[in-house]
């Protein structure tokens, strides 16, 4: 099973904002910081829940106790450097924190409302590879929009990097769709990752 790192995140590798808006309160180096899902009155659901409007270009990012509000305009604003990256095979320990920041958003997003499609999520990663700021394609783009911010503000990615790690996740989807309905991606992240994030 896959486990977070000890020290998830490396305040020297934030880009000057979010090191900023980390200084108060100050991020614990052993915390994990997910982008915070924007709920319709939370108080009166018992199941799955709505999801409330979202603008996704204003972030809150949240460890469970303290939250830190960050706007960014772009994702491609944040690439840096022109790094290439290497073949990703089917075990990529290349940005494995990366991958690991991208499947906790997804299993946090399938804890309130539900496991999500595998072709819903494959889409989804495409569209992020190709047309990083693209147009909408509805909440959960929104939100995994938000977990790439994340992503590219905490860590030091050219677009080169970024657009790797999008079509590995691209194309875990599509090894794990067996039909429009299937939602094994979901489940597989779940297998992997459920003890360390408590899903």
């Amino acid at each position: 099973m896959q486990q977070p790192p000890e020290t998830f995140f490396n305040v020297e590798d934030f880009v000057p904002e979010l090191r900023e808006i980390f200084a108060q309160p100050p991020l614990q180096p052993r915390q994990t910081v997910l982008a915070a899902i924007p709920i319709k009155n939370p108080d009166e659901h018992s199941g799955l829940v709505l999801p409330a409007g979202m603008e996704r270009r204003s972030i809150s990012l949240t460890d469970g106790r303290e939250f830190w509000f960050w706007e960014t305009d772009s994702l491609r604003s944040l690439f840096r450097g022109d790094r290439q990256p290497p073949v990703l095979g089917d075990y990529p320990e290349a940005y494995n924190d990366s991958f690991i920041l991208f499947d906790l958003h997804v299993l946090e997003i399938c804890k309130f409302f539900g496991d999500r499609r595998d072709a819903e999520m494959k889409e989804i990663y495409s569209s992020l590879r190709r047309r990083p700021d693209g147009r909408s394609l509805g909440f959960v783009h929104d939100y995994l929009w938000q977990a790439a911010a994340l992503v590219l503000g905490t860590r030091p990615l050219s677009q080169a990097e970024f657009e790797a790690i999008m079509e590995r996740l691209e194309r875990s989807c599509r090894t794990f769709e067996m039909d429009p309905t299937s939602r094994n991606y979901a489940a597989a992240l779940r297998q992997s990752l459920g003890q360390a994030g408590n899903y």
